[in-house]
């Protein structure tokens, strides 16, 4: 899951001295930083979420395949079916020295199930949430609609912020100066919000263990980033490509690859106005046989990644041991389509966003060229990410046939979050299956964890054969960082900066 690939020979390693951890700033290149600035609910992933984990905590936190894992909250217990109790840490502030408190903690979740956040993308993740009682300084209750076997791994996605603060100054001012209580305090968003400046906070529970002083620098692509790097101007260049790698240890330097719970994927739509050839899923599973994975994973992809067989991967809940990838058979995909009644092919045109992996453009340029070998005429698109999601949540595509979309575990480490997305539970489904919802809404609420789990790896049968999208493979994140530089971890939210050390010499 993680490889560090050990680089630098040793005269470089020992060429850098640093005489205290405080000496120089933490330089990091980034393909942007958050579109929303300082408001952490405007998004649920990667890079967004990179930066928000410095600056915020949540009341849980998540690990690769593991977790819940404490955040603000040290414990929790489900007393009753439709009830959740959190116990938070001690004497925890904000940046502002305000107290965190299980009645700042009922203030926040108040804030996010109003109108006033109906548009934040996490607020649409806690509509069975009745409400949120604080029953102490330290005790904080969540009262549902509806029994929830994983919302300690849900409540992972919401960052919490200073709430007397962002009524105080409104939403704008906030998050031009954000206050959470993370490791890092923000400085400033840098002139035109190209970069972020950011400070150790002592009193955090994650104090920074290296660098004191953060800068986050937008550098707009990945070649730059690694020019930078190599240039001596950064100390870690985020968002490169698995053919990467190679480069980056041969210029001495530390490649990281992360490999993910995300699995790539293009969706295809079903809820379609008229006849659509999408909504047959002989098409379907068509596309799924034309398209040649193993080569994308070892050739495009460097062998970093593992062909997808469904829409997680192993040790996640959910994963189906038992189903196969789809083949590469062109000759099966051209016979499901003349069985559809479409010998003669078929006109696709998709749309994706590439943010974190450079490398998509091309990934998506070769599905498109083994598509047309079984005569899917294909387009691919590539648009940026805000015209992306303003098609997505209220799902209008259109002329777009299908588009990109991670089956995203990641964001809980367990595949009921893109069970929802790919169902009729969305406010605004671009697949659905009653069936499947039905068998959703049933594990929604089962608290026995070896039911749970066979219900999801039958529903997860279920997508195999519907085929909801092209499952590709699994995604995986390629980070350097300078030498003399240890303890680098890539989390499922971002690099865990305050666990970042610089070599120190006496």
């Amino acid at each position: 899951m993680f490889r560090r690939i050990v680089s630098a020979p040793l005269f470089l390693w020992v060429s850098l001295i640093f005489t205290s951890s405080h000496a120089e700033p933490l330089r990091v290149a980034a393909g942007g930083v958050p579109p929303s600035l300082g408001n952490p609910y405007m998004a649920t992933a990667l890079p967004a979420t990179e930066l928000w984990l410095a600056m915020f905590d949540g009341l849980t936190r998540l690990d690769w395949r593991g977790g819940p894992l404490p955040g603000l909250a040290v414990s929790w217990e489900n007393p009753t079916a439709l009830t959740w109790r959190f116990i938070l840490r001690d004497n925890i502030t904000f940046h502002n020295e305000r107290p965190v408190t299980a009645e700042s903690i009922a203030k926040v979740f108040s804030f996010l199930r109003s109108d006033a956040a109906a548009s934040f993308l996490v607020a649409r993740e806690l509509t069975n949430i009745v409400d949120v009682v604080a029953l102490d300084k330290r005790t904080v209750q969540f009262n549902l609609q509806e029994p929830d076997a994983i919302l300690p791994k849900r409540l992972s996605l919401v960052m919490i912020i200073d709430p007397d603060s962002w009524k105080e100054r409104g939403a704008d001012e906030f998050t031009i100066a954000p206050i959470g209580s993370g490791p890092y305090r923000l400085v400033d968003w840098g002139p035109g919000n190209s970069s972020a400046r950011l400070t150790a906070f002592a009193d955090s529970w994650r104090a920074p263990e290296g660098f004191t002083d953060l800068e986050y620098v937008v550098v707009g692509n990945k070649t730059s980033r690694l020019q930078a790097l190599y240039g001596s101007q950064v100390d870690v260049a985020t968002g490169l490509s698995e053919d990467d790698v190679e480069d980056v240890q041969a210029n001495g330097f530390s490649p990281y690859v992360t490999a993910t719970t995300q699995i790539k994927s293009i969706a295809l739509p079903n809820v379609r106005d008229g006849d659509h050839p999408l909504k047959d899923q002989r098409v379907r599973q068509a596309l799924n046989y034309a398209v040649d994975k193993q080569a994308i994973a070892d050739v495009i992809l460097g062998g970093w990644v593992d062909v997808a067989s469904q829409g997680t991967v192993s040790g996640i809940s959910g994963y189906n041991p038992d189903l196969k990838p789809y083949p590469f058979d062109p000759e099966r995909a051209r016979a499901l389509l003349a069985d559809a009644g479409y010998e003669d092919g078929i006109e696709l045109e998709i749309e994706f966003v590439a943010t974190l992996t450079p490398l998509d453009p091309v990934l998506f340029q070769k599905v498109a060229q083994d598509l047309g070998e079984i005569g899917v005429r294909t387009s691919v698109r590539q648009i940026p990410f805000s015209d992306y999601l303003r098609k997505y949540v209220p799902n209008q595509w259109g002329s777009v046939d299908a588009f990109g979309l991670f089956w995203n575990s990641a964001t809980f480490q367990d595949a009921i979050r893109p069970f929802e997305y790919f169902s009729c539970f969305r406010v605004n489904p671009f697949f659905c299956d009653e069936d499947v919802t039905a068998d959703i809404r049933a594990v929604q609420v089962m608290a026995d964890p070896d039911a749970r789990e066979a219900k999801m790896q039958a529903i997860m049968a279920k997508s195999h054969s519907l085929a909801p999208a092209i499952w590709i493979t699994n995604s995986a994140y390629v980070n350097a960082t300078r030498p003399g530089i240890s303890d680098f971890r890539m989390g499922p939210s971002g690099i865990v900066f305050e666990e970042l050390k610089p070599e120190i010499k006496d």
